[in-house]
């Protein structure tokens, strides 16, 4: 797949003024019984396809883009084998991406969805994926999600099979940008926004608008949710992009019950500011408007990116120890377990060098 395909063509005409549209969806938890799953999952979607057809109704809409939320198509939250997420996980394209392609050929949108996807390409493992969709139905870019596989559930990640990863799609499919006739468009999957690496790398390949596929439950621990909102203001502001975020709105059948999720989905401006916002959970839609001619007349004046101090900072980070590509090329990750001792050693190498000190107690 070309990571940067070209979809701003003279057959399709630059739309500089539109709206992004996010769906704070109710999502059902997936059975583990393959027919109850298949139905489960067409449910999922077929909610997700009204909410579409609403925020796209009544003749005033300007929506040519819309978002959905990080796990709302096929995903369980607890704990499962590796083998058990395989059984969820579905290729990319597949039949359910085929759906998606139907209802953005309708509506004539750009469609972001997220699926647990397994890959004929890596055999045994199993992946978070975020992708965009076409009004022709072509799936234009696919974004593996590069961080948090330590804590949450054991997808591979590219860096975690990083140089085949590159050999095989080259190293732009690590933060990929589609070119279309509504701008440079990115991905950016939940945790993802807390390395600022993610944003930062995909608005250097050519980012004008962010689209944060996201599932975030009310039970963050010290205040962050909050700073979760405050990083999607600085993803916005320091890289001046747009950046739309859809959340889940309710969990059906998930453990950490049916309002687990803070909700709160928004779109942001490329100064931060937040342009529309759902206040809470529960499935909602909202809209906001893209403003492309601005967005680059900003970019013509003094920002951030532009004095960034690549090479300098590229010195440091190669001195860093941090995250090891390639830890798990040989054998797929069974479980968080294998992650999380990365981790830790990770931890013990920064206290080694005195990064870090360990705390008393």
């Amino acid at each position: 797949m070309d990571p940067m395909p070209d979809h701003d063509s003279p057959a399709a005409p630059a739309i500089t003024h539109y709206e992004v549209a996010c769906l704070q969806t109710r999502a059902r938890a997936v059975s583990l019984d393959a027919a109850q799953r298949d139905r489960d999952i067409r449910a999922n979607l077929a909610r997700a396809f009204e909410m579409i057809d609403y925020v796209t109704a009544f003749g005033n809409s300007e929506v040519r883009l819309v978002v959905m939320p990080e796990y709302s198509i096929n995903a369980r939250w607890e704990k499962l084998s590796l083998a058990q997420w395989i059984e969820i996980a579905s290729p990319i394209p597949g039949p359910y991406t085929e759906l998606i392609a139907d209802k953005a050929r309708q509506r004539g949108l750009y469609i972001a969805a997220n699926m647990m996807e397994v890959h004929s390409d890596f055999p045994g493992r199993f992946f978070n994926t975020s992708f965009l969709v076409a009004p022709d139905g072509e799936i234009v870019i696919k974004h593996w999600k590069n961080n948090n596989n330590a804590w949450v559930f054991p997808y591979t990640t590219p860096s975690d099979i990083y140089s085949e990863f590159v050999e095989r799609y080259g190293r732009l499919a690590l933060f990929p940008v589609a070119r279309t006739p509504l701008g440079g468009i990115g991905l950016i999957t939940c945790g993802e926004l807390g390395f600022p690496e993610n944003a930062r790398c995909t608005m250097m390949n050519g980012a004008e608008v962010l689209l944060h596929l996201t599932s975030e439950p009310h039970n963050m621990s010290h205040g962050d949710v909050r700073n979760w909102e405050a990083l999607r203001t600085a993803r916005a502001y320091e890289n001046k992009c747009y950046l739309a975020m859809a959340n889940i709105g309710m969990y059906e059948g998930a453990t950490r019950g049916l309002h687990g999720s803070h909700g709160d989905s928004s779109v942001h401006s490329f100064d931060g500011s937040v342009l529309n916002k759902v206040n809470g959970g529960g499935e909602a839609t909202i809209k906001g408007p893209i403003d492309l001619e601005a967005l680059r007349r900003a970019r013509a004046k003094p920002f951030h990116p532009v004095t960034l101090r690549a090479e300098m900072y590229a010195q440091e980070y190669a001195s860093w120890p941090g995250w090891p590509s390639d830890r798990f090329a040989e054998e797929p990750i069974e479980s968080v377990e294998q992650t999380r001792s990365v981790f830790a050693e990770i931890v013990a190498e920064r206290r080694r060098r005195q990064i870090d000190r360990a705390p008393r107690s």
